[in-house]
């Protein structure tokens, strides 16, 4: 039996042997998705093209072929648009096909050079599933029925298909992205030509070495972007508006941001986006404080507008009130009263938009005043319930002496018998 200090040394080297291999497991993991993670390549100038080719023609045979996104060749024939409707521009051999000639070889490059993650083999689809990693593919491949990108919930998740060879689908045949994987995120670096089949449909940045060709209404998600080779569609739907990063919107304020309980200001500026506390209308109104902003966001990501600080601030502060001056009548002859107008008191609040002025008294301008000093009182309260008060004199003066009437000069009264006066 051991003793009681080296089965403590043993148990503790024991503890550090298997704390050595987490921390080397914890490693390899790491290692795996820095290799995996942060692999997406920069477009440059073609970020904005659905389909480009540096050298090759650009044709289109279908009057319903719909691309939204830029098209164009830097050399080579372009004959497009009409037929077809383009929901963006075409460039053709100029200083932005110049520059994205440059920047398609460069994507494609670094695609090339990536250590593959898994060796898969050239048939793809038929309900397969894949997870986030960087695919090799020996030589020609090909996509029968469906193919599903699993993003396992990390809308970060990246998926890189090296193929060796050239790229087919089969008619009908498809590739679905599902569990937050992001068609930001897929990319085929296909050293070969590209034809989808009949009715397909494709999803992610295809960066081909060769001629990229759409057959009938075959649908891109994303982009087709080749460093050599032409570009045929025949009635196609080609989109990179889901495969590009949200624009942020641009908020704006309609008064000022500091103002008192009871006020408001109205934000505008959303274009669908989601404003921060919920609401996806164009513009909002705000009572409240806080941080405002709007969000816009698409399978690729999010962006954030401007940031718009409202502060509402409680009410303490009374409103400030000048009553009219002192009002002095003199009536005229005869006259014991007079009809007074006189103007309202005038105030100022700290939240001029929350005060209401209230006459404390049932004494209106155009009251019928006697003889004498009347008091009139004005007050004002805000909405916050601050009042205050002033008042001022009305003085009725009657400068009229009043007109005495004596009885008979002389009055003589008979004193009764035997009396020595009288009443």
């Amino acid at each position: 039996m051991l003793p009681v200090s080296k089965k403590m040394s043993f148990n503790w080297c024991r503890l550090k042997d298997i704390f050595k291999k987490i921390c080397i497991v914890s490693i390899f993991i790491l290692l795996c998705n820095l290799q995996i993670n942060g692999q997406v390549p920069s477009l440059g100038t073609t970020f904005d093209f659905a389909l480009f080719t540096a050298i090759g023609a650009f044709n289109n045979v279908g009057a319903s072929t719909v691309v939204t996104g830029d098209v164009g060749t830097n050399v080579g024939a372009f004959n497009a648009f009409p037929p077809g409707t383009l929901n963006g521009s075409s460039h053709v051999a100029d200083v932005v096909t110049a520059q994205a000639a440059v920047d398609v070889m460069t994507a494609y490059s670094y695609l090339d050079g990536l250590t593959c993650g898994l060796v898969i083999g050239t048939t793809l689809g038929s309900g397969q599933i894949l997870t986030p990693n960087i695919y090799c593919l020996g030589g020609a491949s090909t996509i029968n029925g469906d193919l599903v990108l699993d993003g396992q919930g990390d809308p970060d998740a990246i998926f890189i298909f090296q193929i060796d060879g050239a790229l087919s689908t089969t008619t009908l045949s498809s590739v679905t992205l599902i569990n937050s994987a992001s068609l930001c995120n897929v990319f085929w670096q296909i050293n070969g030509a590209v034809s989808l089949g009949e009715r397909s449909l494709f999803e992610g940045t295809m960066l081909v070495q060769g001629a990229i060709s759409l057959l009938q209404r075959a649908s891109l998600n994303g982009r087709g972007l080749s460093t050599a080779g032409a570009i045929s569609l025949a009635d196609n739907v080609v989109n990179i508006a889901s495969s590009s990063s949200p624009v942020a919107s641009i908020i704006t304020a309609s008064g000022t941001t500091n103002f008192c309980q009871g006020d408001s200001v109205t934000l505008s500026g959303n274009t669908d986006g989601v404003w921060s506390n919920g609401l996806s209308t164009p513009s909002i109104i705000v009572r409240n404080s806080g941080d405002y902003y709007v969000i816009n966001s698409n399978n690729c990501g999010s962006d954030t507008s401007n940031h718009i600080l409202v502060t509402v601030s409680l009410d303490t502060m009374s409103p400030v009130i000048a009553c009219p001056s002192n009002i002095t009548i003199t009536l005229d002859q005869d006259v014991c009263s007079s009809n007074v107008i006189f103007p309202l008191a005038t105030v100022i609040d700290n939240c001029s938009s929350n005060t209401e002025i209230t006459l404390s008294s049932d004494v209106m301008s155009g009251t019928i005043f006697s003889v004498g000093t009347t008091i009139v009182t004005f007050s004002a309260a805000d909405l916050a319930g601050n009042t205050s008060e002033c008042s001022f004199d009305v003085i009725i003066n009657d400068l009229q002496a009043p007109e005495i009437i004596c009885p008979a000069s002389t009055i003589t009264v008979n004193a009764g018998l035997d009396s020595c006066s009288t009443i």
